[in-house]
């Protein structure tokens, strides 16, 4: 801490970050050494700010059939910068220009479902997710690439061939169904 002469009775605090309560004390030094703390000031906010942090580690996917589902890691309280904090959701299909935005108003949430019937199953979008409060916008995250959600493949594998290979054991094979003829990761069969 700085030390103040012993003929001035105030001082600027400064380097403290936005919208924040603190409480101050003071102590007496002389060539001797250091008195005991005075009692805590009250408690003090410091004025609104825009926000400056962004949301970490965007990214989604999963959900049900027609839902895109956002996520993020929620701005901690202390660096909000202001009252009436909350997100700006933007996602637009991989490829276009336009964003579609949303505002999700609570400081505390930490993803955003997009539903809507005509969203292509497992499609690329790209996503930001970007910060406001009482003084205006901050900035949005990096973009990244996330799927809506996948449905269950409506095509069945083709060329099934079996083939004995002893008295108790068959072995089956076949091949996948074409990449653009499933909706989805084909995780595993079921033979």
């Amino acid at each position: 801490p700085e030390v103040i002469d012993g003929r001035t009775f105030t001082a600027t605090v400064v380097g403290l970050n936005p919208w924040v309560e603190y409480e101050f004390r003071v102590v007496a030094a002389n060539l001797i050494g250091i008195g005991e703390p005075s009692s805590p000031s009250e408690k003090r906010r410091t004025e609104e700010a825009l926000p400056e942090v962004t949301p970490a580690n965007v990214s989604g996917g999963g959900g049900s059939k027609s839902e895109l589902v956002i996520t993020w890691e929620t701005v901690p309280e202390e660096l909000q910068n202001g009252g009436g904090f909350g997100y700006v959701v933007a996602f637009r299909p991989l490829g276009t220009v336009s964003w579609m935005q949303t505002v999700v108003a609570s400081p505390d949430a930490a993803r955003y479902v997009f539903r809507n019937e005509s969203l292509p199953p497992f499609s690329p979008y790209e996503v930001k997710v970007g910060v406001y409060n009482n003084k205006g916008e901050g900035s949005f995250s990096p973009v990244t690439v996330v799927y809506s959600a996948e449905e269950e493949p409506t095509r069945a594998p083709t060329t099934v061939l079996a083939r004995s290979i002893s008295a108790s054991d068959v072995e089956v094979s076949w091949a996948p169904p074409w990449e653009n003829q499933h909706k989805g990761r084909i995780q595993g069969y079921e033979v």
